[in-house]
């Protein structure tokens, strides 16, 4: 699948890479005298992925400042991600690559230039001991590429080898680094994270998400939700995702919501970005109970209203880690089958939302030509999962109750069987789940 994919990458993110190590090691080599560090050690970061890839670093950030309190750490992520951080403790500075405004340049060669220009604006005088890139996959956004080119003592990042991919599309990027650290087994992209700042002797490795909200981001959200009653519970509705087969069907999420309405009243909040307005209206012209749509607001206003909902319902996305971190109850419907590729870029192992109380549903096994994840470009194998399955998640993740007990099978469910429902990651497995609840006929053990 990713084959398509090489050529652009090679002009784009390979060569300009190796070009920057060639010129690095050949033409303006480090002088010894220029790596003498003054005061604790500083970290640069190259975080410039996806959303959920920057939330799920945060643990990093906080690791690297516990063992290095005079420390100071520099990040460099996207524009559209920096207002996350700028209220992070652990962060000393944030830098964003610089805007390239002809929209007939073709996107990559825009990424180059930002990148080019990011360093020789803000990076070509400053020194670091560190400079970090701690993605696991593919390096597609030049995160080695300025990683190479920062003045630094020493660079950390993971080796070409981690997948096949990689080492098709990042061949020869071991040498870019003085710390590479081996692939590791699959494990959830903040332990790789941790792993990363384990590497730089940190040993407080603490994988709790951190996102800092302001006493403003909860007044905004207070006065968006005033109108909601107490008595009701909000319930966000991610209906994003990076492509269109991580989307599970509007109609779908419209059916979980009129069924969980039935139960007890609920506000239902739709969380999605500006460019997801559409298909938020959409879902909107589907329920009953009118929703507010919270459509291109910023990130932590974002997080400071979904801090106040009971739940999180969405697709694996970015949102999903925002709820996360705001320690809200989380359901992710995932396309990725479980009995899948646990490494792959869509495996729940790897990208998870990380918080206490969290669910995520996947089809037990792809649909017909998916062996090991989904191959298809529209929603397919995620289709698999039912609203039934949904609903079942969503009242053993909240212990919803029915006002009327007169209908047993909708009656509260013992915390012990919601805990067994929520562990069966599967869709089959939860709806086998909720017959065995609703009949008494077995114990969930032998599910």
């Amino acid at each position: 699948m990713k084959r398509p994919l090489f050529a652009p990458l090679c002009f784009s993110v390979r060569l300009p890479t190796l070009l920057a190590m060639f010129w690095r090691a050949h033409i303006n080599r480090e002088q010894a005298s220029d790596l003498l560090r003054k005061g604790g050690p500083s970290f640069i970061i190259f975080r410039l992925d996806a959303l959920g890839d920057v939330v799920m670093t945060t643990p990093l950030f906080r690791a690297l400042k516990k063992a290095y309190p005079d420390s100071r750490c520099t990040v460099v992520v996207r524009n559209c991600y920096k207002s996350l951080l700028v209220t992070n403790p652990h962060i000393d500075e944030i830098l964003t690559l610089p805007v390239i405004r002809p929209a007939w340049l073709p996107q990559r060669l825009r990424g180059l230039l930002a990148a080019a220009l990011l360093y020789w604006t803000k990076l070509r005088k400053r020194h670091f001991d560190f400079a970090v890139s701690p993605r696991w996959d593919v390096d597609e956004q030049l995160a080695t590429f300025l990683c190479v080119l920062t003045r630094a003592t020493t660079r950390v990042g993971y080796t070409e080898k981690t997948s096949q991919a990689k080492q098709r599309i990042n061949r020869g990027f071991d040498r870019a680094y003085d710390l590479c650290l081996p692939p590791g087994p699959a494990r959830h992209e903040i332990l790789r994270n941790l792993a990363v700042a384990k590497a730089m002797g940190a040993t407080e490795l603490n994988a709790t998400l951190e996102v800092q909200l302001t006493e403003t981001d909860r007044r905004r959200a207070a006065k968006l939700l005033a109108r909601v009653p107490a008595t009701t519970d909000l319930v966000a509705i991610g209906i994003g995702a990076g492509s269109p087969n991580r989307r599970w069907p509007l109609s779908r999420y419209a059916q979980v919501i009129e069924q969980l309405a039935r139960i007890r009243p609920l506000q239902p909040v739709i969380v999605c970005c500006a460019a997801e307005l559409g298909d938020a209206m959409k879902l909107a012209g589907k329920l009953s109970i009118a929703p507010i749509i919270l459509s291109g607001a910023g990130l932590r206003e974002a997080c400071a209203v979904i801090e106040r909902c009971e739940l999180f319902i969405g697709n694996d996305s970015g949102c999903a880690h925002l709820a996360a971190a705001m320690n809200c109850r989380v359901i992710v419907i995932s396309r990725h089958p479980l009995d899948g590729d646990a490494n792959h870029f869509n495996s729940p192992l790897r990208f998870a939302p990380h918080c206490p109380n969290v669910g995520v549903l996947q089809p037990a096994t792809g649909m017909e030509g998916c062996r090991g994840a989904c191959r298809s470009l529209e929603a397919h194998c995620i289709r698999r999962i039912s609203v039934d399955a949904v609903v079942a998640a969503c009242r053993a993740m909240v212990h919803l109750k029915r006002a009327s007990v007169s209908q047993p099978e909708l009656s509260a469910w013992p915390d012990k069987a919601a805990r067994s429902l929520l562990q069966s990651h599967s869709a089959p497995a939860i709806e086998r789940a909720v017959e065995v609840l609703r009949s008494g006929n077995r114990p969930l053990t032998q599910l």
